[in-house]
């Protein structure tokens, strides 16, 4: 999915007729999609995954176990942060490219995807999460990520249907 999909569908979903974006007006689809598409920010995850590469190297243990190590903290500190800021641009550069302007909503709306790279780098082993809390068990992070994602769908699906409606 995609953050600039999220924000093209929350527009079309504004611009319809109240009550019909998920049924006969644009864009035609239920709001289970707008939910999909702010939980899987996939232009940072991918740029994330790219840049991870270049800040870690696997090597061996002592044990002879392959093990990722990273080689760079500062730098995937700065890409962390980074990329929770694209995630918000992203998704309000698609909102402002319409003709009608930010609501009321878009500013919850657009912590969305920021929160879903977040939750996203909690899952994972060895992301840009790693380097911001590196002694966060993996119990610990996995769980509340978990958590984080129901809460956080559920939000996105609930903005869904307020844009359905019109309710800014």
């Amino acid at each position: 999915m995609s953050t600039l999909l999220y924000s093209a569908l929350t527009t079309r979903r504004i611009a319809a007729e109240a009550g019909t974006s998920s049924t006969s007006g644009q864009p035609g689809i239920k709001t289970y999609a707008d939910a999909m598409a702010a939980l899987v920010p996939a232009e940072v995850l991918a740029a994330q995954a790219v840049i991870v590469s270049y800040a870690t190297a696997v090597t061996k243990n002592a044990n002879g176990q392959q093990v990722t190590m990273i080689t760079d903290p500062g730098w995937l500190k700065v890409a962390f942060y980074g990329l929770i800021v694209i995630s918000i641009g992203l998704y309000l550069g698609g909102r402002f490219s319409s003709t009608q302007g930010l609501q009321r909503l878009d500013f919850a709306r657009m912590l969305i995807p920021p929160a879903a790279f977040v939750i996203w780098t909690m899952l994972q082993k060895t992301t840009t999460f790693d380097a911001v809390a590196p002694s966060f068990s993996a119990a610990g992070r996995s769980i509340l990520a978990i958590l984080l994602a129901i809460v956080v769908g559920a939000l996105a699906s609930l903005l869904g249907y307020k844009a359905d409606q019109n309710s800014a």
